[in-house]
């Protein structure tokens, strides 16, 4: 009897000890956490409504869209034609949705990567790298009737690469 007692009285103690010590130990663990503030990279496909320089910065206007390829293209492709029943996949594999008429406007970041899959009409250079200069160069030569799409990557509101999506 008297060692169940003890036991008791012994744990009820413990208990006691560890509920007034647990508190201070966590603020104190709270206190001297840092919180990093994770950076968040956003990838979206879009079409360039605009790349101007505005106040000293470059800033660009992205139209985003859906882009499909392969049996997705098929899939989506086949949702949105109302044509005839001869038409059962894409054309030329990939099919592109543009359903949400919001336009995006985002800083280029000064250190923003740009690459181009095209280059002229007669060779394609896969992934080339190019500087700015080369990139707005590319951008006044696009044929205003056709759309081109790119993908971009968006850090923390900046857009840091621009991709050019290579069309069959």
């Amino acid at each position: 009897m008297k060692i169940q007692r003890s036991i008791k009285l012994f744990f009820s103690v413990l208990m006691i000890f560890t509920l007034l010590l647990l508190p201070s130990t966590i603020s104190k663990a709270s206190a001297t956490t840092k919180v990093s503030k994770q950076s968040v990279t956003e990838k979206a496909p879009t079409y360039i409504t605009s790349f101007t320089y505005d106040h000293g910065k470059w800033v660009g206007k992205f139209d985003y869209i859906q882009w499909y390829f392969g049996k997705a293209a098929d899939r989506e492709f086949l949702k949105d034609c109302k044509c005839s029943k001869e038409m059962d996949h894409a054309p030329d594999g990939y099919w592109i949705r543009n359903v949400n008429p919001r336009i995006r406007t985002f800083t280029i970041s000064e250190n923003a990567q740009y690459v181009l899959q095209t280059r002229n009409l007669y060779s394609i250079k896969w992934n080339e790298k190019v500087t700015r200069s080369q990139f707005i160069a590319f951008l006044k030569q696009q044929d205003t009737h056709h759309q081109i799409p790119y993908h971009i990557e968006v850090k923390n509101g900046v857009v840091t690469k621009i991709t050019q999506q290579y069309i069959p």
